[in-house]
């Protein structure tokens, strides 16, 4: 999967728009009461990317990203700027006993009650941010003690050299890595202009988190 912030990151962090989606079913009753009911256990985001006016170089990479993406059809991977780090508190999992497996997570507003967990499937590599993982506060080693796959975020216990088999019931496994969000373009056409010689606006660009 292509990385987009590689292209124009720079410009994210100043005029980056940004939802988040939620879908409530409401039953609406004779006496006027309503009842609010939780479909979704997690949110959809969607960015509004702000490549308005950007130089040649940057709009090859962006033109041959949308037409790799083929429009809404083909996923990419996108940095969110403000939501790209997991840090060990935000990700902390309790073995039951007897994985051999974790899942990553990301677990959002922990300290309150409206607090809701996601699986994280794309880690950035090791090269770009070395992850920590620990059991019981105990750091563990990468082909040692296991193996990470970052396109789907999931900890193989018994993949190392050295493997540290099936949790115990109680462990503690706690991570700090980054992440990118699977995405797609919002809308099938791409299109921009020439401003100036080597200067090309694109409009703005909306994507949509793809919940994996």
């Amino acid at each position: 999967m292509e990385v987009i912030n590689t292209f124009v990151g720079k410009l994210l962090r100043q005029n980056l728009r940004f939802r988040r989606e939620w879908f409530t079913d409401v039953v609406n009753f004779d006496t006027g009461k309503n009842q609010m009911n939780q479909i979704w256990e997690r949110p959809k985001r969607h960015w509004i990317l702000p490549y308005k006016t950007i130089l040649l170089e940057h709009r090859n990479n962006l033109s041959e990203l949308a037409g790799r993406a083929k429009g809404r059809y083909n996923v990419f991977l996108f940095e969110d700027p403000y939501d790209n780090v997991c840090t060990l508190t935000e990700c902390s999992i309790t073995a039951v006993g007897g994985e051999t497996t974790t899942q990553l997570i990301k677990t959002y507003y922990g300290s309150s009650s409206e607090t809701w967990n996601e699986n994280i499937t794309r880690i950035q590599p090791e090269t770009i941010f070395p992850p920590i993982i620990k059991i019981d506060a105990a750091i563990k080693t990468e082909g040692t003690h296991f193996t990470l796959n970052d396109d789907t975020g999931i900890i193989d216990w018994t993949g190392g050299g050295a493997p540290n088999g099936a949790l115990g019931a109680g462990e503690v496994v706690t991570a700090n890595y980054r992440f990118y969000r699977p995405v797609n373009f919002e809308e099938d056409e791409y299109s921009e202009e020439t401003v100036y010689v080597g200067i090309l606006n694109t409009g703005d660009i909306p994507i949509v988190e793809v919940i994996e």
